[in-house]
């Protein structure tokens, strides 16, 4: 009862908004705008309330911490769908489809943005199968209303709300459509039946199916994406898109080691989590056989394989954001990448990739030689043995010089994690050396291999991501309700000072008006207004008309001085004080001073001689 599947952002996004357009819905109207919220707030115009997204409904007929529930589980089925789909359509492998699928589904990836509670995000993501799918099928077909239906995953992606999400998905879907587009390509289906897909197609082809998409994906999202054009010129994010924020959450290199031991630097909820934050912005595990996979598609590299290599190297070099070049290169040259946030982000465009490539080296139909395949899978098993254990020399050397004196606990973790991926990469490369080994002709000794190789990416993969997949509280913090105990629900504003961003939307919730709230995007020039001076004294919210700061602990240093904050009550997990001075909602002024300049306004407004009432 009350709990809901996700994270934090779960619980202080996604519940308090689906709750809001739930009520407004049932009520027979669509919430545009929200009163209580950063002292009012263009609702709909923000893409992750995703109103017109037709899985956001899920939460809209069911209970919101139900639908919202089924809604994440919905997404991980899409992801692994797709990528089924795209797989055994590129490929003509059920077999490396489902290694693909399972691996997208269940990486690290999905499992951190669970547990985070980016449901958004997820669900954005989880379409960039379908639409690589569906635009090689419409590029196949070369009709015009293949390319209609094709613009359809784009939409969804559109209006599934993630913005910063929607330009990595956009990036592979126009590196696919150039793939496509270069030379004569042939969707390798291996289906000979099926001729119109194995005749080559022009660039030019390929370009007039991704324009027609494209174009539809526009249109079917338009309800959605044209406020969020309006909106995004004025929010908090066109006014601080320097290089600085947008390079935020951005992968360092020595996270690279994570891409094979997921847990080297800890994890949040049993461990312990050290290194740079934020942990889920930067877990992109995709299991051990991509590993491998890389190293046979190295060897012996199909088109496409190559393909999806450079798309593993481009996602990387872009996750390294300021550790990086081309990060930079982007932000410069490509305005969307100045709105947006965590380069780290771009990781998940290597993750697609190496699922893809796992079901292609798997999938592909280029028969090895016996000899070549015996030798390279020789090499790669005795080395990692070797390099296994010179791992875990190295890692107990380097551990005992940077921290003489902490607890073990942190090496044997560490350890731990380079002994499952050794054992992981030693059983999963004798298989798929047999899997290769087995002519086409042995049926039933294939499938039966392949079945082991999915069960071995479930096992790898589930051992990393369990711990992330759980159920937690929706129930608003108690600083909200103990703080309504005090003052009742006033018409004026109140103000949380010091409280958790995740704590911040329960005020509404609770039928509190507050001046501040928890969103990604807000409008900027309110943003620069409210925290032009750090101080609940402060003139700027006189002008709000916030009468009350609520706390979680005491505020004494604001009790003295000009304008002092006085105590009304301590209640539960609330500390009220009521402010000195306030100007009401709706008020006359008689005389008006005209800044043309948004900074020079603000100053004026904290000048001892200007007078706000």
């Amino acid at each position: 009862v009350g709990m809901a599947l996700g994270g934090a952002d779960m619980r202080g996004l996604f519940v308090p908004w689906l709750e809001l357009a739930r009520t407004a819905v049932w009520q027979g109207h669509l919430p545009f705008w929200h009163a209580t919220q950063f002292a009012g707030y263009p609702f709909l115009s923000n893409p992750q309330v995703a109103l017109f997204y037709p899985p956001t409904w899920l939460a809209i007929l069911l209970p919101v911490r139900v639908g919202l529930s089924w809604h994440v589980l919905f997404h991980v089925l899409v992801a692994g769908l797709g990528m089924w789909l795209f797989v055994r359509q590129q490929t003509g492998s059920r077999v490396g489809a489902w290694l693909s699928a399972l691996t997208f589904a269940f990486s690290g990836f999905v499992a951190a943005r669970i547990f985070a509670g980016h449901v958004g995000l997820l669900a954005t993501f989880a379409w960039l199968p379908w639409l690589l799918w569906a635009f090689a099928w419409s590029v196949a077909r070369r009709s015009g209303w293949t390319a209609v239906l094709a613009g359809i995953p784009f939409a969804l992606a559109i209006l599934a709300g993630h913005t910063t999400s929607l330009l990595y998905v956009g990036l592979v879907w126009a590196a696919w459509a150039l793939y496509l587009g270069i030379g004569n390509w042939r969707l390798e289906t291996g289906d000979s039946a099926s001729s119109n897909l194995q005749s080559p197609v022009s660039g030019l082809i390929v370009g007039r199916q991704f324009l027609l998409a494209f174009l539809v994906g526009l249109l079917l999202s338009a309800v959605q994406l044209l406020p969020l054009l309006q909106f995004a010129a004025m929010s908090s994010r066109s006014g601080t898109a320097d290089f600085a924020f947008a390079s935020g959450y951005s992968f360092p290199p020595a996270h690279l080691v994570t891409l094979l031991v997921p847990e080297f630097f800890g994890e949040p909820t049993r461990a312990g989590y050290w290194s740079v934050p934020n942990f889920e912005e930067l877990t992109y595990y995709a299991g051990v056989l991509t590993t491998l996979a890389v190293v046979l598609a190295v060897r012996r590299p199909s088109r496409r394989a190559v393909f999806y290599l450079a798309l593993m190297a481009l996602g990387l070099l872009l996750a390294f954001g300021s550790y990086g070049f081309l990060y930079r290169v982007f932000y410069n040259l490509l305005p969307p990448f100045r709105l947006a946030r965590a380069p780290g982000r771009a990781a998940v465009v290597y993750l697609f990739a190496a699922s893809a490539l796992l079901g292609e080296v798997v999938g592909s139909r280029r028969v090895w030689e016996r000899a070549a395949l015996d030798g390279l899978m020789r090499w790669v098993l005795a080395s990692t043995a070797v390099l296994g254990l010179a791992v875990f020399a190295a890692t107990g050397a380097v551990f005992i010089v940077v921290h003489p004196t902490d607890t073990s606990g942190r090496l044997w973790h560490q350890l731990g994690g380079w002994a499952t991926a050794v054992i992981l990469l030693l059983i999963g490369g004798a298989m798929l050396w047999r899997y290769l080994a087995l002519p086409e002709t042995a049926v039933r000794p294939r499938r039966n291999l392949g079945l082991a190789l999915a069960v071995l990416v479930l096992v790898d993969l589930w051992l990393f991501g369990y711990k992330f997949v759980r159920l937690e509280s929706t129930a608003v913090d108690p600083l909200w309700p103990d703080s309504v105990a005090v003052i009742g629900l006033p018409e004026e504003r109140v103000l949380p000072w010091g409280v958790s961003i995740f704590e911040q939307n329960g005020a509404w919730q609770v039928g509190l008006n507050s001046v501040f709230g928890y969103n990604a995007l807000e409008i900027g020039a309110n943003q620069a207004f409210t925290g032009s001076i750090p101080d609940p004294r402060s003139t700027a919210y006189d002008i709000l008309s916030a009468r009350y700061v609520v706390a979680q602990v005491p505020l004494d240093e604001y009790t003295s001085g000009e304008r002092p904050l006085t105590l009304i009550a301590n209640q539960g997990a609330a500390w009220v004080y009521e402010r000195a001075r306030l100007l009401p909602l709706a008020r006359l002024v008689s005389e008006v001073e005209v800044i043309g300049d948004e900074a020079a306004a603000i100053a004026r407004i904290h000048q001892p001689d200007f007078d706000p009432a």
